[in-house]
């Protein structure tokens, strides 16, 4: 997990808005894909690892809400290119 938010800051750090969709979407499709990596990890310890990597605000609210959709056994919309993508 850690390894993927690092790469997820390192994506973002690239850009002057922040994560694009196709970043987003990798996210979302691991979270569905490999859902035993995510469930042990709070959404605390997702924000904390986040705002140590210095991502952007609202970089930290995407992930974080998307975990929180996650953890309610919510599912995603990933578009076709990223629907089976693993980190």
């Amino acid at each position: 997990m850690i390894r993927i938010l690092k790469s997820l800051a390192q994506w973002a750090a690239g850009y002057d808005s922040g994560l694009k969709w196709n970043e987003e979407d990798k996210l979302k499709a691991d979270m569905m894909n490999r859902p035993e990596r995510w469930t042990s990890v709070t959404v605390e310890q997702v924000r904390g690892k986040c705002r140590e990597l210095k991502m952007r605000p609202n970089d930290i609210e995407t992930i974080v809400g998307f975990l929180e959709r996650r953890k309610q056994s919510r599912r995603f919309n990933v578009r076709s290119t990223y629907r089976d993508f693993r980190f």
